[in-house]
């Protein structure tokens, strides 16, 4: 199997290391069609997102996975460090686990799932998907489907945006009527903007261009101009930031130039970070990232893991018996197509006798092949079912060397 990753995570890494590795949805677009074009990997996925970013190769690249990865980000090659490397079965178990929210920063979350189908996607677009990663991924996606219904991972709903509100009642004392500004209205920004309202803050959020229908904003949520956020956050006392973008938001020179009205929160909910660091060492800010907002999240019991772990286990073998069987398919359209083959030789005599035009003629020997080799197929890939994988290759060998002597 030659399935092989590499990435760097919030179990091994801070958010300043992660945010190194980090890819916005072109970025790792260009880079998977890299990996394929210039390192000769025979597909590639990468996912990235705020807890993590992986790169995912099958076949066998030109140069090491942690040289290949820190070149793509122009990193030096002491970054790989950070890195954690899996190749075949283990790589298929932590993508499973993974699609579960089973190994995010936050236990169980929902939006991990997203993101792998969306890293799929991704590679699609970029014409970096084959049939291994495909069927790895979309593997994944449905086995965390199936989990999220059949198991209660968490105890009660958990994500970063719940995490963070949680944490600023904590840290606040509670936050009903307090101001708020989010910046970023995407799936995180809007998560976030919906806890805080739900908890009775006075929420307002960042839209780029804003025409009524044009954004979807949280119900009891207020809509500011991005460019407009420098003034609207001087009557905030809490700031969430999560955006994709590859730049700061909030910067100490803005703020040095626009002192803080009053003490401030800023909560950083973007891998690469939004929020300037240096912005913690102005009067009156106090700036929380990722890492601090959902590191301390609970884990699931261990009656829950064990629970889905069974049933990703089903999934995993379902993959590997998909991967064994593989090789076996141009045997299998070979004796298709030799079977296809001599029932038009037996059928030859009838089809002349039959009163129809060449053209029509023609049309119905050629459905007849097609359909031998159909039901050829659909009987050889049954055997993946009815037998043990032992004797799928001797089975299939066989009927094809009787397929041959019979022609």
């Amino acid at each position: 199997m030659q399935i092989q990753m590499i990435g760097v995570d919030c179990s091994r890494a801070p958010v300043e290391i992660r945010e190194r590795f980090s890819m916005t949805d072109s970025a790792a677009m260009q880079a998977a069609a890299q990996v394929c074009g210039v390192y000769g990997a025979q597909e590639c996925v990468i996912l990235s997102t705020c807890n993590r970013t992986e790169l995912w190769v099958y076949g066998v690249p030109t140069a090491p996975l942690g040289e290949l990865f820190c070149s793509l980000r122009g990193l030096p090659q002491e970054n790989a460090a950070y890195l954690t490397e899996r190749r075949g079965e283990q790589a298929v178990d932590h993508l499973l686990e993974l699609s579960c929210g089973m190994r995010s920063q936050v236990f169980g979350e929902d939006q991990i799932l997203t993101q792998v189908g969306h890293a799929l996607e991704l590679a699609r677009q970029a014409h970096t998907a084959g049939p291994v990663l495909e069927m790895l991924f979309r593997t994944a996606v449905t086995a965390a489907k199936k989990v999220k219904t059949t198991v209660r991972l968490a105890e009660a709903d958990q994500s970063a945006a719940v995490q963070t509100a949680d944490f600023l009642e904590n840290l606040l004392g509670g936050l009903a009527g307090r101001p708020c500004l989010v910046i970023g209205n995407g799936e995180m920004g809007r998560l976030a903007a919906s806890q805080l309202v739900s908890r009775g803050c006075r929420v307002q959020m960042t839209v780029r261009r804003y025409r009524h229908g044009d954004v979807l904003l949280p119900a009891g949520v207020g809509a500011v101009s991005y460019e407009d956020r420098l003034g609207a956050l001087q009557a905030a006392e809490i700031v969430v930031s999560a955006t994709s973008s590859p730049h700061y938001t909030i910067r100490a020179q803005q703020l040095e130039d626009r002192p803080l009205a009053h003490p401030t929160v800023f909560c950083d909910l973007a891998v690469p970070r939004d929020i300037d660091p240096a912005v913690a060492r102005l009067p009156g800010a106090r700036v929380y990232d990722t890492d601090q907002l959902c590191g301390g999240a609970p884990r699931g019991s261990r009656e829950a893991i064990a629970q889905a772990r069974a049933l990703l286990e089903q999934y995993r073998q379902e993959f590997q018996n998909w991967c064994a069987f593989r090789p076996l398919v141009p045997t299998i359209q070979q004796v298709g197509r030799a079977a296809a083959a001599d029932l038009s030789g037996r059928m030859e005599r009838t089809l002349r006798e039959l009163p129809l035009e060449k053209a029509e003629r023609e049309a119905l020997r050629d459905r007849m092949q097609d359909c031998a080799e159909k039901t050829v197929d659909r009987l050889l890939f049954g055997l993946r079912e009815a037998l043990p994988a032992a004797l799928w290759e001797q089975c299939i060998q066989g009927l094809a060397q009787a397929a041959g002597e019979e022609r």
